[in-house]
């Protein structure tokens, strides 16, 4: 689950959203991982997806998938 923890208004017009992917299972209630994306937002509302960067080398700490259907 997705949570902006920070905005950083850039001087190119562009904004920094810094978020944290937070694990709300019981096994797991903190930060996955921290990410910032960069967009640009439109007059008329609309945003522009410039990038994406995983923060505190956490891509080696994201938990293996967790199959919610079994089959038996």
């Amino acid at each position: 689950m997705p949570e902006v923890v920070g905005i950083k208004e850039n001087d190119d017009g562009t904004v920094t959203l810094t978020v944290e992917a937070v694990c709300d299972m019981v096994i797991c209630n903190d930060a996955v991982i921290t990410h910032e994306l960069t967009v640009r937002f439109a007059e008329d509302g609309s945003f522009q997806y410039l990038g994406n960067e995983i923060l505190n080398d956490g891509i080696t700490s994201i938990p293996d998938y967790q199959y919610r259907i079994r089959k038996e």
